[in-house]
């Protein structure tokens, strides 16, 4: 029976569609020496996938880069490892509505954001993450390769090894080689 969960989709595509009609956004080229604020977003689900996110959110604030990450947990609570740390939000699947659109004060803050760079790390089709990367008015935002419509103005392919700490560690790489902000496409 995959009639229901095809309208539940079919209407969030609608009305993420209708939203982003109300987004202006500058688009920019930006890499780490240039971007001043980042916003990440990731499947907190597994531990793993965090303390990968907590070495990348160490490695940028080392950079004197702002760092603001919101992560999506696909259980009831917040693991309470995940509570102490600074610039870190979460959403839980209770916080998704009918059709899985993420519904709570951490999501409403977040693509509020106008980040510099928004990197969604999430290795899966979630349609709780093109939710929020279509609404984000960030300059340049970055993910990975997919066959679907996406909101990338970058996508990085990580076919090769789709693990997290790969998808990182690509994503450091090509946003320290990017060095030409000058190609920005200017205001869509």
């Amino acid at each position: 029976m995959k009639l229901i969960p095809d309208i539940k989709q079919h209407i969030g595509q609608y009305v993420l569609n209708k939203n982003r009609e109300k987004i202006r956004r500058f688009k920019k080229v930006h890499n780490f020496k240039s971007a001043k604020y980042i916003g990440i977003l990731f499947d907190a689900t597994d531990e793993k996938h965090f303390d990968y996110v907590l070495d990348f959110y160490k490695f940028l604030r080392l950079r004197g880069i702002e760092v603001m990450v919101l992560g999506f947990i696909n259980d009831r609570d917040v693991p309470d490892k995940y509570l102490v740390k600074k610039d870190f939000f979460f959403f839980l699947r209770k916080s998704l509505n009918w059709y899985k659109k993420p519904v709570n004060e951490e999501f409403e803050r977040f693509i509020h954001e106008k980040f510099d760079i928004l990197i969604d790390l999430n290795i899966e089709n979630h349609f709780a993450f093109d939710y929020i990367v279509g609404l984000s008015p960030a300059q340049f935002k970055v993910g990975m390769v997919t066959t679907e419509p996406s909101y990338y103005d970058f996508m990085i392919n990580i076919q090769k090894k789709k693990e997290i700490y790969y998808f990182i560690e690509q994503t450091r790489h090509y946003l320290e080689v990017i060095n030409r902000p000058e190609l920005s496409p200017g205001i869509i």
